[in-house]
């Protein structure tokens, strides 16, 4: 067992540092584009980028410093805490507005409220389990385990609101995913000319048609993996936990960056719509 940990180790530091290069990527991408458009909803991509940079480096300064400067795992454990509060749920109330804008265009107010009520309540139950997940983290020396290699992580007392928070997040990218589908399933059922087809596929894609589905497909193949792999106490969860919030993150950014072009409609083609 105590090879693989620092095998485990030194794949967790190296895949740690890489994606914070693409944390760190994203948040400029984001902040620029911020600046340029003065467009809001890139502080959704912001803020989850900075904060998940910052919880990269934390482990990233752990790694470096630890014996030089006699670190405590007790302070790692607070920096890990306070970078984790939003590198995620911001992402989950962006995919919530972006739905609700979207169904407010295609649906009759009674059907509108009760979608978005329901996408609410689903980002509501996932913020609700991230943050009771906080209570149950505390920290590890692992500096025998790994050989001086890595020092301190950070564990569970239980795994009940992982759970928890794994169910609710995919069911609400699942919901948002379920209702862009159907609503672009209505409007094309209903289109007579192709062009209008065109135009119709090519809006469902700029509203993020394929980034909720990597979404929801990262979920729940990540979160089976981070599952199992937690129950055999390995550190190579930590690892899918990066790669899912590198997608994540990603996908975030592409959702509010699209670009929306005209349509030129014939006045012949009017009432086809």
């Amino acid at each position: 067992m105590g090879h693989n940990e620092k095998k485990e180790s030194r794949i967790c530091i190296t895949v740690i540092i890489m994606s914070d290069c693409l944390y760190l990527w994203y948040l400029m991408k984001s902040f620029n584009k911020y600046l340029k458009t003065r467009d809001w909803r890139y502080i959704f991509p912001i803020i989850a980028s900075l904060f998940a940079f910052l919880n990269n480096m934390n482990d990233i300064y752990n790694f470096l410093f630890f014996e030089i400067l006699d670190g405590d795992c007790n302070f790692f454990l607070i920096c890990f805490k306070i970078t984790a509060l939003f590198n995620w749920t911001p992402i989950s109330w962006l995919q919530a507005y972006r739905l609700i804008i979207y169904t407010k265009l295609f649906y009759k107010k009674k059907t509108y409220y009760i979608i978005s009520a329901i996408n609410i309540i689903l980002s509501g139950a996932y913020t609700i389990s991230y943050y009771l997940n906080f209570i149950q983290y505390t920290y590890e020396d692992i500096s025998k385990k790994t050989n001086r290699f890595m020092f301190c992580t950070v564990k569970q007392k239980s795994d009940v609101y992982t759970l928890y928070l794994m169910i609710f997040d995919v069911c609400d990218s699942a919901f948002s995913l379920g209702i862009l589908v159907f609503t672009a399933y209505m409007a094309l059922d209903s289109i007579q000319y192709l062009r209008y087809q065109y135009a119709k596929i090519k809006r469902m894609v700029e509203e993020g048609f394929i980034q909720l589905i990597v979404l929801t497909l990262s979920k729940i193949i990540c979160y089976t993996l981070i599952f199992y792999l937690m129950k055999n106490e390995s550190m190579v969860a930590d690892v899918i936990w990066d790669i899912l919030s590198v997608i994540v993150i990603g996908c975030s950014y592409r959702l509010v960056n699209v670009r929306y072009e005209r349509v030129n409609y014939r006045k012949d083609d009017e009432g086809y719509d």
